[in-house]
């Protein structure tokens, strides 16, 4: 991983259509007009639907600026989260979100899709844009890319944000609740 070149926005997941790369490399594409120094990188294992996304950067031309790692352990994602520029997480659809959360623990600003329950979950610790709108994609990639303040904003804000979602406080609020419907 210390191979990968900086500076990178990092999405981490599957590439599943509803989490929209498509759009969010037709996105980077305008970005790199304006950035090209600038990469991508997309972490996950490589299956049916990473190769249809791999196929898609070579249509566009960008092998160069998008790097596909395939699957990485615990500890090249954490190297992967402590030096990018950036989290992108442009889905159309989630059920919760914890990538964006994953970033935040590591000091990483998220640029984020606008759609429920990413902006209820995040609040004001990610940069927001609706992810079908690959021109305000590429509007919050650049505010992110171009303005040290609004990463460092974000990074303080993530960091106070991450600790209302912590493990010990989940099992402690679900054992709560057991005991109440128990009446224990």
């Amino acid at each position: 991983m210390k191979q990968l070149k900086e500076p990178y926005l990092l999405y981490v997941g599957n590439a599943y259509p509803h989490k929209n790369l498509e759009r969010l490399i037709s996105a980077f594409k305008i970005v790199l007009q304006k950035q090209p120094e600038l990469y991508l990188v997309l972490v996950g294992k490589i299956d049916y639907f990473y190769e249809r996304l791999q196929d898609f950067v070579k249509e566009l031309g960008l092998e160069k600026n998008v790097i596909f790692t395939g699957y990485v352990s615990d500890s090249e994602l954490s190297w992967l989260y402590t030096h990018g520029l950036a989290y992108v997480f442009p889905s159309l659809s989630e059920g919760f979100g914890l990538p964006g959360l994953e970033a935040m623990t590591h000091s990483l600003p998220v640029i984020s899709s606008n759609k429920e329950p990413l902006p209820e979950i995040y609040g004001e610790a990610a940069l927001y844009f609706n992810p079908e709108d690959i021109n305000e994609m590429a509007h919050a990639i650049l505010q992110i890319v171009q303005s040290k303040e609004v990463r460092e904003k974000l990074k303080k804000v993530g960091r106070v944000k991450v600790k209302k979602y912590s493990w010990d406080r989940c099992a402690k609020q679900t054992l709560e609740v057991y005991k109440s419907v128990l009446k224990i």
